[in-house]
């Protein structure tokens, strides 16, 4: 249940974990049942807020907590909804997941409604959810009783401040300070998971992903009849539940796509620190073009540049200054939160930049600040949150299958190899993905589907990636289609690079997306969509005039900035 404005008030002002339990229990008794809603129950209103585009609507859907169980009580599900705007009419809807897991979906509707109709379609009403206990939906997870509370448990630790890894990682002086680490990390996720036991209860059972699925498949017969197919659009974790509601429910696959792909068996199969291994096989790559991009770019548009110093040069300084890091860290007296740039954070840092290619000019512009002495806007960066509570850690662990308490130095000895083998990241994402420590998750969810994935779907599914994805790479793409079968799945490949394929615009991929929401149409095997912008762009002359070459209409055109607002939405 969430708790009523005056319980949340109540619980800024406990101190500590048994007043918190008290609170709850004094303040927190009435259920959405008792408030007087029932499953089937679902309702529109104006939106209130910023950057509410106008038409669009905001509500709620009431669903079971318990598929399994009637008498569990309810949920309900926050929605946002962007009416087709056709002349020809309506086709229905499409349901939209931004990824995460831990980000709320309503404002995709609300605020990028008109944008997500450019790539879909405008027979399609756009419909944003937040997902089980994630922004306005009811339950939340709420572990904690504020996000300050939150904020405080984690300040300076390893889930703030990340991994610190020397420059030479297998020095066993490196290793034991990493071991030492991994048990602080072991320490914090069994407190967290046991205050989540003693404020949420059972309640944190039914935030996991199958539970998502089947809410999707409520919600569409809600809004779109008994026999409606569901048509949804995932990325990054969202193309998780892409996966989950294609082979839960292959019978009523109308249209969905999987943009940016997590691989689902590892993902439900395998405990966190044996993910990496595969998944960042293009993370240094990534970080490779990051750099040659900047020297390409030159002093004028990237901040990190210097006249005549090649891209090996800049690697090798930019290392360097995040190896030092490591032995002395950055004093940062004028951050919002005073503190040090450690070389754990400033690996995070630059993992967020690769995420996001149109953030590289600004990012370069921090690290050049870094590296002269100003850690200011580096550690403002880093110290931003996107998650208030461990509404991620009660998706990935309820999805994920329970595995044996792993030693310390069995999980660090894994990334060792993985930082050594694939990437320099590995730790960093360790932190920026915090999935860890579901071996002390206290609850067992209703359902945890873990396969089979090769369903004979109703209609095919879609599957996008870049061909350098720093997070997800083509290789889960391509794996997740093989598992599908190539009638029942088609593969587009972006030639680009960023978290998914909104992270730069192509309108050949726009294009494709739009035929196939449109009648069903898959690319052909093999198509390889190019990008039309850069991350470096010129401003003028004729490279910027190159760039817009294949906006040949104001469809077109309309569709591009489109696709650049979404990436600066969705990605930063």
């Amino acid at each position: 249940m969430r708790p009523s404005p005056s319980c949340r008030a109540a619980f800024v002002h406990a101190l500590g974990l048994l007043a918190i339990v008290q609170a709850v229990q004094l303040c927190c008794a009435t259920s959405l049942g008792e408030r007087g809603y029932t499953v089937g129950d679902i309702s529109w209103s104006a939106c209130s807020g910023e950057d509410v585009v106008p038409g669009a609507e905001c509500g709620y859907a009431i669903v079971p907590l318990d598929y399994f169980d009637p008498d569990a009580g309810v949920a309900k599900i926050a929605l946002g909804r962007y009416n087709a705007t056709s002349p020809n009419g309506r086709k229905g809807s499409v349901i939209i997941n931004p990824g995460g897991p831990g980000n709320p979906g309503v404002s995709l509707a609300t605020s990028s409604g008109p944008d997500m109709q450019q790539l879909v379609g405008d027979e399609y009403d756009i419909i944003g959810f937040d997902p089980r206990g994630i922004g306005q939906t009811e339950p939340s997870t709420q572990c904690f009783s504020s996000p300050e509370a939150r904020q405080v448990f984690i300040v300076n630790t390893v889930i703030d401040r990340g991994y610190d890894v020397a420059s030479h990682a297998w020095d066993p002086s490196n290793r034991y300070h990493l071991v030492q680490t991994q048990r602080d990390a072991d320490a914090l996720a069994k407190t967290q998971f046991a205050i989540c036991a003693q404020t949420m209860g059972n309640t944190l059972r039914y935030m996991g992903t199958s539970t998502v699925a089947r809410d999707i498949d409520f919600i569409t017969t809600l809004l779109e009849g008994k026999d409606a197919l569901i048509n949804f659009y995932g990325l990054s974790y969202g193309t998780i539940i892409s996966q989950f509601l294609a082979n839960m429910f292959p019978h009523r696959v109308g249209h969905i796509v999987a943009d940016g792909v997590l691989d689902a068996v590892a993902w439900t199969t395998q405990p966190w620190y044996k993910w990496y291994r595969n998944w960042l096989i293009d993370t240094d790559d990534v970080y490779k073009l990051f750099i040659s991009e900047c020297t390409k770019a030159g002093p004028t548009k990237c901040a990190l540049a210097k006249p005549d110093e090649d891209e090996h040069a800049l690697l090798s300084r930019l290392e360097t200054f995040v190896d030092s890091l490591y032995d002395a860290p950055l004093a940062v007296p004028n951050a919002t939160l005073p503190g040090m740039l450690t070389s754990g954070r400033a690996r995070l840092f630059l993992m967020g930049t690769l995420i996001s290619p149109t953030s590289w000019p600004s990012s370069a512009q921090i690290l050049a600040e870094a590296l002269t002495g100003n850690g200011t806007a580096l550690l403002n960066a880093v110290n931003e949150k996107d998650l208030k509570d461990l509404e991620r850690s009660a998706v990935s662990c309820n999805d994920n299958q329970p595995f044996a308490p792993p030693q310390p130095g069995e999980v660090v000895d894994e990334l060792l190899d993985d930082t050594a083998r694939v990437s320099r990241f590995t730790f960093a994402v360790a932190t920026a993905e915090p999935d860890s420590g579901c071996q002390f998750w206290p609850v067992t969810p209703p359902e945890r589907f873990a396969g089979p994935w090769n369903a004979t779907l109703r209609h095919p599914m879609l599957i996008l990636s870049n061909s350098l994805d720093p997070a997800t790479p083509l290789k889960s793409a391509r794996a997740a289609q093989q598992r599908q079968g190539a009638s029942q799945a088609g593969l587009l490949i972006q030639d680009g690079t960023g978290h998914t394929t909104l992270a730069l615009p192509s309108l050949c991929k726009a294009r494709a997306v739009r035929a196939y929401f449109a009648n069903g149409t898959l690319p052909a095997e093999g198509t390889i969509c190019p990008v039309d912008a850069s991350p470096f762009p010129e401003n003028e002359g004729p490279a910027a005039r190159s760039e817009m070459v294949r906006i040949v209409s104001l469809e077109d055109r309309a569709a591009f900035e489109s696709l650049r607002r979404l990436a600066d939405t969705l990605l930063g």
